[in-house]
């Protein structure tokens, strides 16, 4: 039988329509105000309120959504509730402590008219992180953690089902997500706010370093509420933590071994 795009939970297969949808919908909104230009006219306020509504809107959403087949389970027992958990947790590690390293080592530069900023003491670069790539940053990793566990459903049955194929897949997975954002973020419409000292570099090179997000979540991340067992909101968190570990370890491996761009 041929592998399915979408969870077996069928509550599960719901919300993850339900998100790839949200991602179309925020990933239209950035490029909205990029075109038009509206992106330079915002200051703290401006920044914070959008990114913001891009974060919130993968929790209010489902929440409201008067046809979602859990509407009777409390929320923090249905799965979109425990993906965005598991997120906020990967996204707090990686932008408060883990955007050092793209700093440091992979030339990453922000230049945004804001001066609200939160970030670990550590890492050598004067770089700052602004508030607002918090919440943009949950809306853009609940995209990828909901989009790549999808691909791996059908990619990794379609290789085989034993254990070197589904490494391959999520090799190539988490390679392709970290090259197609740089690539798609470090453009000339923002180039004045972000950018990459040499952007060739981190598109072959720094991709792998970045990747260790996607090669330690993805396959933890598929595992929750996948099949008939709910995981309890305390197991997703204590998981969550453990992953932030390991790539931590993974992005100090990278460093050794790589180093600067």
């Amino acid at each position: 039988m041929a592998s399915s795009w979408f969870s077996p939970n069928p509550d599960k297969a719901w919300a993850e329509r339900w998100l790839l949808g949200y991602s179309a919908a925020w990933m239209l909104a950035v490029a909205l105000v990029i075109v038009t230009g509206w992106i330079h006219t915002w200051g703290d306020r401006g920044y914070l309120l959008f990114s913001i509504a891009l974060g919130a809107a993968a929790v209010v959403g489902p929440w409201l959504w008067p046809g979602r087949p859990d509407r009777g389970r409390p929320v923090w027992e249905c799965w979109w509730f425990k993906l965005n958990a598991w997120v906020f947790v990967l996204v707090f590690f990686g932008t408060y402590v883990g955007t050092h390293y793209f700093f440091d080592l992979m030339g990453m530069r922000y230049s945004f008219p804001v001066t609200w900023t939160l970030q670990a003491d550590m890492g050598r670069s004067s770089q700052t992180v602004p508030v607002f790539m918090y919440p943009l940053t949950q809306a853009y990793f609940v995209t990828y953690f909901v989009a790549a566990p999808v691909a791996l459903r059908k990619l990794g049955g379609s290789v085989g089902r034993g254990w070197l194929g589904r490494v391959l897949v999520v090799l190539v997975l988490g390679y392709g997500i970290a090259w197609m954002e740089t690539f798609a973020m470090a453009n000339d419409g923002l180039s004045d706010y972000f950018a990459y000292a040499d952007k060739a570099k981190m598109l072959r090179f720094g991709s792998l370093g970045y990747s260790a997000y996607f090669l330690v979540g993805l396959p933890l991340v598929i595992r929750i509420d996948e099949d008939r067992e709910r995981w309890p909101l305390w197991r997703v968190l204590l998981e969550a933590a453990a992953a932030c570990c390991a790539i931590w370890v993974l992005l100090e491996l990278w460093a050794a071994v790589v180093g600067p761009l």
